[in-house]
């Protein structure tokens, strides 16, 4: 519950679930801080027709009525095959327990025109959380270029000063297409980005995960999910971390509570020519640099226990609110 004087920030996530876009739509839902206008979904872990119904099966099985839009099926000029390695061939493929199927049907029109017609309509109230390739965001500020000077804040998970998780140089989000990301922070809008440097240590421990499973005895489909996601990741594997790292809850956490992150102001670009750097980011730290354009935020520290507890409390609930509408 929202306790705050403030009202609620005004958001739309924009995302292609995948099972920590789960966790992160979990965490935004349950945190009762938030007015969430719209979730739009973009093609990146899974296709299009994945990654919207699974936008619109969470939407619905947390027992929101928040409306959901299709977006880009494709990157702007980047071709790749989907990541199932990862996410399994639905996107959120489970070890067991499934969401239940939507009851609702996706919004028509499509995402870039919704996220445009939002944010004209509120001038200088909607945060924009991307939890996946920008695709959509660039489509709708090519059609208003203006748009970058409406929008309160562009919040992402993506990129990476320490290298990437694809390639390694590039960070997946960005290097699936990074022509819309390097369009989105060429724009000069305000942006904070939650690349690597900080989402890889966003995991959450065996307790975390017992305790996830331990909120609805019996079939538990978020336990079911976060299991899949555990057994896919090759940092828990070779016990380079103890549990699954959810990158994408990273940005609703900061907007949550700011102070459980260190932010620096950085000047950061995208590379969008072909070769082996495509779509990383780069920044330079060093003090004496010259100014060289937008400056954007970039987390570099988390308390990584504080946002743990946030993320699995939310899991936990979600796990309850599902359990009720089965």
């Amino acid at each position: 519950m929202n306790t705050s004087p403030l009202p609620p920030r005004r958001l739309i996530i924009d995302c292609d679930p995948g099972h920590d876009d789960f966790a992160a739509i979990a965490l935004a839902v349950t945190s009762g801080v938030f007015e969430i206008e719209a979730i739009t979904a973009v093609c990146g872990n899974a296709p299009l027709h994945r990654t919207s119904f699974n936008a619109l099966a969470i939407a619905d099985a947390l027992g929101t009525s928040i409306p959901v839009y299709a977006g880009a099926v494709a990157p702007l000029l980047h071709r790749y095959e989907f990541p199932a390695a990862f996410h399994g061939v639905t996107g959120l493929d489970s070890t067991g327990a499934t969401l239940p199927p939507p009851r609702r049907a996706l919004m028509p029109g499509h995402a870039a025109l919704e996220i445009l017609a939002r944010v004209n309509a509120a001038p200088g109230e909607i945060t924009l959380v991307v939890l996946g390739p920008m695709t959509n965001v660039a489509l709708a500020l090519a059609l208003d270029p203006e748009m970058a000077g409406k929008v309160k804040e562009l919040v992402f998970m993506g990129g990476g000063l320490i290298g990437g998780n694809v390639t390694p140089r590039a960070e997946f989000n960005l290097w699936a297409d990074p022509e819309a990301a390097a369009i989105m922070l060429r724009s000069g809008i305000k942006a904070t980005m939650f690349g690597l440097d900080v989402t890889n240590r966003a995991w959450l421990d065996k307790d975390d995960l017992a305790r996830i499973r331990a909120a609805v005895p019996g079939a538990n489909p978020v336990a079911d999910i976060i299991q899949f996601y555990t057994d896919r990741s090759g940092d828990v594997a070779a016990g380079r971390v103890p549990g699954p790292a959810l990158h994408d809850t990273c940005p609703l956490a900061w907007l949550i509570d700011p102070a459980l992150f260190t932010i620096e102001s950085l000047n950061v670009t995208v590379a969008t020519q072909p070769g082996p750097h495509y779509g990383a980011t780069d920044a330079d730290r060093r003090p004496w640099a010259p100014e060289g354009g937008p400056r954007i935020g970039v987390a570099l520290d988390l308390d990584r226990p504080a946002v743990a507890r946030h993320v699995t409390d939310a899991l936990v609930e979600a796990a309850r609110r599902i359990a009720t509408r089965t």
